[in-house]
Protein backbone atom coordinates (compact mmCIF):
# COMPACT_ATOMS: atom_id res chain seq x y z
CA UNK A 1 0.00 0.00 0.00
CA UNK A 2 1.35 3.24 -0.98
CA UNK A 3 0.44 6.89 -0.84
CA UNK A 4 1.57 8.91 -3.96
CA UNK A 5 0.64 12.86 -3.62
CA UNK A 6 -2.14 12.19 -1.42
CA UNK A 7 -3.48 9.39 -2.93
CA UNK A 8 -3.51 6.24 -1.77
CA UNK A 9 -2.87 2.72 -3.89
CA UNK A 10 -2.61 -1.15 -3.60
CA UNK A 11 0.28 -0.11 -5.36
CA UNK A 12 2.88 1.75 -7.54
CA UNK A 13 0.78 -0.31 -10.77
CA UNK A 14 -2.12 0.86 -9.56
CA UNK A 15 -0.71 4.70 -9.92
CA UNK A 16 -2.34 6.80 -13.02
CA UNK A 17 0.77 6.77 -15.85
CA UNK A 18 0.57 9.84 -16.83
CA UNK A 19 1.53 10.27 -12.70
CA UNK A 20 4.23 8.18 -13.14
CA UNK A 21 6.92 9.93 -14.83
CA UNK A 22 8.43 11.64 -11.97
CA UNK A 23 9.34 8.27 -10.31
CA UNK A 24 11.59 8.25 -13.16
CA UNK A 25 13.73 10.61 -11.49
CA UNK A 26 16.30 9.42 -8.46
CA UNK A 27 14.35 10.69 -5.11
CA UNK A 28 15.99 14.55 -4.26
CA UNK A 29 15.10 13.81 -0.16
CA UNK A 30 13.83 10.68 1.60
CA UNK A 31 12.63 10.89 5.31
CA UNK A 32 11.81 7.93 7.51
CA UNK A 33 9.47 8.37 10.35
CA UNK A 34 8.27 6.29 13.49
CA UNK A 35 4.12 6.20 14.68
CA UNK A 36 3.34 4.66 17.31
CA UNK A 37 -0.14 3.39 17.04
CA UNK A 38 -0.92 5.71 14.51
CA UNK A 39 0.56 9.10 15.74
CA UNK A 40 3.94 10.17 14.28
CA UNK A 41 6.39 10.70 16.70
CA UNK A 42 8.88 13.77 16.61
CA UNK A 43 6.62 15.05 14.08
CA UNK A 44 8.01 18.74 14.80
CA UNK A 45 11.31 18.13 14.19
CA UNK A 46 10.45 15.84 11.30
CA UNK A 47 8.66 18.46 9.84
CA UNK A 48 11.66 21.19 10.24
CA UNK A 49 13.90 18.48 8.50
CA UNK A 50 12.26 17.54 5.54
CA UNK A 51 11.20 21.77 4.89
CA UNK A 52 15.03 22.31 5.55
CA UNK A 53 16.49 19.43 2.96
CA UNK A 54 13.87 20.84 0.55
CA UNK A 55 15.00 24.06 0.17
CA UNK A 56 18.33 23.03 0.18
CA UNK A 57 17.27 20.75 -2.96
CA UNK A 58 15.91 24.36 -4.68
CA UNK A 59 12.56 22.97 -5.33
CA UNK A 60 8.71 24.64 -5.35
CA UNK A 61 7.37 23.08 -2.21
CA UNK A 62 3.82 22.98 -2.11
CA UNK A 63 2.23 25.52 -0.11
CA UNK A 64 -0.08 22.53 1.89
CA UNK A 65 3.17 20.77 3.29
CA UNK A 66 1.85 22.32 6.93
CA UNK A 67 2.63 20.30 10.27
CA UNK A 68 0.16 18.00 10.31
CA UNK A 69 -0.09 17.50 6.63
CA UNK A 70 2.06 14.74 7.23
CA UNK A 71 0.56 13.47 10.30
CA UNK A 72 -3.02 13.31 7.78
CA UNK A 73 -1.02 11.73 5.11
CA UNK A 74 -0.07 8.97 7.37
CA UNK A 75 -4.03 8.89 8.79
CA UNK A 76 -5.10 8.54 5.36
CA UNK A 77 -2.64 5.42 4.54
CA UNK A 78 -3.77 3.61 7.52
CA UNK A 79 -7.59 4.13 7.12
CA UNK A 80 -6.79 2.71 3.29
CA UNK A 81 -4.56 -0.05 5.19
CA UNK A 82 -7.75 -0.72 7.18
CA UNK A 83 -5.01 -1.23 10.15
CA UNK A 84 -2.62 0.34 12.26
CA UNK A 85 0.21 -1.34 13.66
CA UNK A 86 1.91 -0.47 17.25
CA UNK A 87 4.82 0.68 15.83
CA UNK A 88 5.20 1.35 11.91
CA UNK A 89 7.73 2.80 9.97
CA UNK A 90 7.11 5.20 7.57
CA UNK A 91 8.98 6.02 4.40
CA UNK A 92 8.51 9.12 2.66
CA UNK A 93 10.32 10.13 -1.09
CA UNK A 94 10.18 13.15 -2.81
CA UNK A 95 10.61 13.37 -6.00
CA UNK A 96 10.80 16.07 -8.97
CA UNK A 97 7.77 16.49 -11.48
CA UNK A 98 9.82 17.35 -14.30
CA UNK A 99 14.13 17.84 -15.10
CA UNK A 100 14.67 21.69 -14.20
CA UNK A 101 15.42 23.93 -17.15
CA UNK A 102 16.81 27.02 -17.66
CA UNK A 103 13.41 29.02 -18.18
CA UNK A 104 12.46 27.03 -15.50
CA UNK A 105 14.88 25.89 -12.59
CA UNK A 106 12.85 25.64 -9.42
CA UNK A 107 10.77 22.87 -10.07
CA UNK A 108 7.49 21.53 -8.36
CA UNK A 109 7.51 18.43 -6.75
CA UNK A 110 5.51 14.92 -5.46
CA UNK A 111 5.78 12.79 -2.77
CA UNK A 112 5.43 8.88 -2.36
CA UNK A 113 5.11 7.65 1.06
CA UNK A 114 4.93 3.63 2.50
CA UNK A 115 4.86 2.30 5.85
CA UNK A 116 5.58 -1.21 7.38
CA UNK A 117 5.35 -2.53 10.34
CA UNK A 118 8.35 -2.69 13.18
CA UNK A 119 9.01 -4.05 15.86
CA UNK A 120 12.32 -2.31 17.56
CA UNK A 121 13.15 -5.62 18.96
CA UNK A 122 16.14 -6.68 20.95
CA UNK A 123 17.99 -7.14 17.69
CA UNK A 124 22.18 -8.12 17.30
CA UNK A 125 24.11 -7.79 14.89
CA UNK A 126 28.06 -8.12 13.66
CA UNK A 127 29.95 -5.22 11.82
CA UNK A 128 32.83 -5.20 9.21
CA UNK A 129 34.25 -1.80 7.74
CA UNK A 130 33.63 -1.19 3.76
CA UNK A 131 36.74 0.69 2.24
CA UNK A 132 35.96 0.78 -1.19
CA UNK A 133 34.46 4.25 -0.93
CA UNK A 134 34.36 6.78 1.48
CA UNK A 135 31.97 9.76 2.76
CA UNK A 136 33.05 13.40 2.30
CA UNK A 137 33.67 15.07 5.50
CA UNK A 138 31.35 18.50 4.46
CA UNK A 139 28.27 19.53 5.40
CA UNK A 140 26.67 18.31 2.25
CA UNK A 141 27.59 14.89 3.33
CA UNK A 142 24.89 15.74 6.56
CA UNK A 143 21.76 15.63 3.85
CA UNK A 144 20.45 12.10 4.01
CA UNK A 145 19.92 11.32 0.54
CA UNK A 146 24.11 12.48 -0.53
CA UNK A 147 25.23 8.75 0.90
CA UNK A 148 22.48 7.01 -0.18
CA UNK A 149 23.70 4.86 -2.63
CA UNK A 150 27.21 4.60 -0.59
CA UNK A 151 25.25 3.35 1.87
CA UNK A 152 23.39 0.90 -0.32
CA UNK A 153 26.82 -0.40 -1.63
CA UNK A 154 27.95 -0.83 1.95
CA UNK A 155 25.08 -2.61 3.02
CA UNK A 156 25.60 -5.25 -0.11
CA UNK A 157 29.10 -5.74 0.83
CA UNK A 158 27.90 -6.49 4.33
CA UNK A 159 25.65 -9.40 2.99
CA UNK A 160 27.69 -11.21 1.07
CA UNK A 161 30.41 -11.14 3.77
CA UNK A 162 27.96 -12.52 6.23
CA UNK A 163 27.75 -9.65 8.31
CA UNK A 164 24.54 -7.59 9.40
CA UNK A 165 25.89 -4.24 8.77
CA UNK A 166 28.84 -2.17 7.66
CA UNK A 167 30.77 1.03 9.26
CA UNK A 168 31.58 3.70 6.61
CA UNK A 169 34.67 5.83 7.21
CA UNK A 170 34.98 9.55 6.15
CA UNK A 171 37.81 10.87 3.56
CA UNK A 172 40.21 11.54 7.03
CA UNK A 173 39.53 7.29 7.67
CA UNK A 174 37.60 8.26 10.64
CA UNK A 175 34.00 6.86 11.58
CA UNK A 176 31.42 8.57 10.05
CA UNK A 177 28.67 6.09 10.20
CA UNK A 178 27.18 2.92 9.39
CA UNK A 179 24.29 1.49 6.99
CA UNK A 180 21.95 0.93 8.73
CA UNK A 181 22.15 4.15 11.17
CA UNK A 182 24.05 6.31 13.07
CA UNK A 183 26.51 4.75 15.46
CA UNK A 184 26.81 5.17 19.33
CA UNK A 185 29.89 4.20 21.61
CA UNK A 186 29.41 3.87 24.98
CA UNK A 187 32.74 3.97 26.38
CA UNK A 188 33.91 3.86 29.77
CA UNK A 189 34.05 7.96 30.50
CA UNK A 190 30.61 8.29 28.25
CA UNK A 191 28.80 7.57 25.17
CA UNK A 192 30.30 8.67 21.70
CA UNK A 193 29.09 9.48 18.43
CA UNK A 194 30.92 10.96 15.11
CA UNK A 195 30.03 14.34 14.91
CA UNK A 196 28.14 16.14 12.32
CA UNK A 197 31.31 17.86 11.12
CA UNK A 198 32.48 14.13 10.06
CA UNK A 199 29.97 13.91 7.45
CA UNK A 200 27.26 12.03 9.52
CA UNK A 201 23.64 12.28 8.11
CA UNK A 202 22.10 14.63 10.06
CA UNK A 203 18.95 12.93 11.15
CA UNK A 204 16.12 13.36 13.81
CA UNK A 205 16.21 10.48 15.27
CA UNK A 206 19.99 10.83 16.42
CA UNK A 207 19.29 14.27 16.89
CA UNK A 208 16.65 12.66 19.69
CA UNK A 209 18.72 10.35 21.13
CA UNK A 210 21.60 12.91 21.78
CA UNK A 211 18.48 15.04 23.43
CA UNK A 212 17.23 11.99 25.31
CA UNK A 213 20.86 11.06 26.59
CA UNK A 214 20.95 15.26 27.83
CA UNK A 215 17.50 15.28 29.69
CA UNK A 216 16.67 11.42 30.54
CA UNK A 217 20.34 9.82 31.52
CA UNK A 218 22.98 10.30 33.80
CA UNK A 219 25.34 8.97 30.79
CA UNK A 220 27.34 11.39 29.70
CA UNK A 221 27.59 12.02 25.76
CA UNK A 222 30.41 13.52 23.28
CA UNK A 223 29.87 14.17 19.68
CA UNK A 224 33.52 13.92 18.62
CA UNK A 225 36.09 12.49 16.44
CA UNK A 226 36.66 8.61 16.29
CA UNK A 227 39.35 6.74 14.87
CA UNK A 228 38.69 3.09 14.04
CA UNK A 229 40.92 1.74 16.36
CA UNK A 230 38.73 3.21 19.64
CA UNK A 231 35.70 0.92 17.96
CA UNK A 232 37.21 -1.80 19.67
CA UNK A 233 38.40 0.04 22.79
CA UNK A 234 34.20 0.34 23.29
CA UNK A 235 31.99 -1.79 25.97
CA UNK A 236 29.06 -1.50 24.16
CA UNK A 237 28.14 -0.65 19.97
CA UNK A 238 24.62 0.17 18.53
CA UNK A 239 22.84 1.83 15.43
CA UNK A 240 20.26 4.09 15.70
CA UNK A 241 17.85 4.82 12.70
CA UNK A 242 14.45 5.15 11.56
CA UNK A 243 14.65 2.86 8.76
CA UNK A 244 15.86 0.21 10.77
CA UNK A 245 15.38 0.97 15.01
CA UNK A 246 17.74 0.36 17.21
CA UNK A 247 20.58 -2.66 16.68
CA UNK A 248 23.31 -4.41 19.71
CA UNK A 249 26.58 -4.76 17.79
CA UNK A 250 27.56 -8.23 18.57
CA UNK A 251 31.31 -8.01 16.99
CA UNK A 252 33.62 -6.26 15.43
CA UNK A 253 36.53 -7.83 13.82
CA UNK A 254 37.87 -10.09 16.94
CA UNK A 255 36.54 -7.76 19.56
CA UNK A 256 33.10 -8.92 21.16
CA UNK A 257 30.62 -6.39 22.65
CA UNK A 258 28.18 -6.50 25.68
CA UNK A 259 24.51 -5.35 25.86
CA UNK A 260 23.14 -4.76 29.42
CA UNK A 261 23.66 -1.02 29.42
CA UNK A 262 22.30 -0.57 25.17
CA UNK A 263 19.46 -3.13 26.53
CA UNK A 264 18.27 -0.50 29.09
CA UNK A 265 19.04 2.76 26.93
CA UNK A 266 16.84 1.00 24.46
CA UNK A 267 13.72 0.27 26.53
CA UNK A 268 13.88 3.93 27.87
CA UNK A 269 14.19 5.55 24.81
CA UNK A 270 11.53 3.93 23.18
CA UNK A 271 9.30 4.97 26.00
CA UNK A 272 10.54 8.33 25.55
CA UNK A 273 9.72 8.35 21.50
CA UNK A 274 6.47 7.52 22.50
CA UNK A 275 5.69 10.13 24.38
CA UNK A 276 7.13 13.12 21.70
CA UNK A 277 3.75 13.94 20.33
Amino acid sequence: MINFDGKCFSSSKAVPEESLSCLTFLPIHTHHLIAFGGKVSLLESHYFSIMASLRRFRVEIPMHFTLDFFQEQTDLLNNFNKSTPDIQQLSLKFYRKKPPTQEEAVSPICFLMQGNESTWENKTLDLTLYKDHYVFASAYSNLFQTNASLRQLGEVFAYENGFGAALLLNDHKRLVESTHGAVFLIQPDGIQTPALSEGTANTVIRNAFIEFLKKESEIQQFETEIAVFSIQQAEEVFLISSAYGFLHIGQFRKKKFGKEKSVSLRLQFLDYLKNQF
